[in-house]
């Protein structure tokens, strides 16, 4: 089975392509994932879990910045993508990792965001990985995401499935992209229902959380420590 790493290697310089023709109203996800950010908080130090081709490090230093922004991402190949992109901008530092250990100190952090990643690791390291960003978070620190999630049923997932194609051959995916992320959702992707995020943020710690945006199975969930 090919690897997560190995995927998102070949996909490298297509990635934002091929994304904005799968992912229905891709603009409107980051958009909401910042409009909901506290008006109060100016983050100096920010972390994108799962960075890719650096799409939402990209709104993220629109919005401030003045930020230190900490790229992050299994792949080699896509954080090399993100280091050509952001050549002019000295205050993006790059990580290749994994979330299965998040080397930082505890409370490094005033804002963790990320887009289209978490699925791809199993529940209990969801669970795993929201303690983590608990701990690199400032007090009052917001953690704020976007992704596909599940329905609490199986006929509701489905229908989910069934109306993402749709979407997708609307925003002009070809049935070889459909199956491309079919079949790399077969092998790797682990969806959730909202709800199931939303009380594992509470239990590790959070003291606010909630969903600020939805469409179909793509979510922004909200955090506050």
């Amino acid at each position: 089975m090919e690897s997560v790493e190995a995927f998102y290697n070949q996909l490298s310089n297509r990635y934002t392509e091929l994304i904005s023709r799968c992912v229905p109203r891709y603009d409107e996800i980051f958009y909401n994932l910042f409009h909901y950010i506290p008006n109060d908080l100016q983050p100096q130090q920010i972390l994108d879990l799962g960075c890719g081709t650096g799409n939402l490090t990209a709104v993220a230093l629109q919005h401030y910045p003045g930020a230190s922004i900490h790229a992050l991402d299994l792949s080699a190949d896509i954080l090399q993508e993100c280091r050509q992109r952001f050549a002019q901008h000295k205050n993006v530092f790059y990580h290749q990792q994994d979330f299965s250990e998040l080397n930082f100190a505890p409370e490094t952090f005033d804002l963790v965001i990320s887009s289209i990643a978490i699925h791809h690791i199993p529940d209990e390291a969801k669970t795993g990985l929201y303690a983590q960003v608990h701990r690199l978070l400032k007090p009052g620190g917001i953690f704020v995401w976007a992704d596909q999630t599940r329905g609490v049923t199986d006929e509701i997932y489905q229908k989910h499935i069934a109306r993402w194609k749709e979407e997708a051959f609307k925003l002009g995916s070809t049935e070889a992209d459909w199956q491309l992320w079919m079949e790399h959702q077969e092998a790797h992707d682990y969806h959730t229902p909202v709800g199931w995020h939303l009380m594992q943020l509470e239990a590790v710690g959070f003291a606010e959380v909630d969903v600020i945006w939805k469409n179909i199975m793509w979510a922004v969930v909200w955090s506050r420590k």
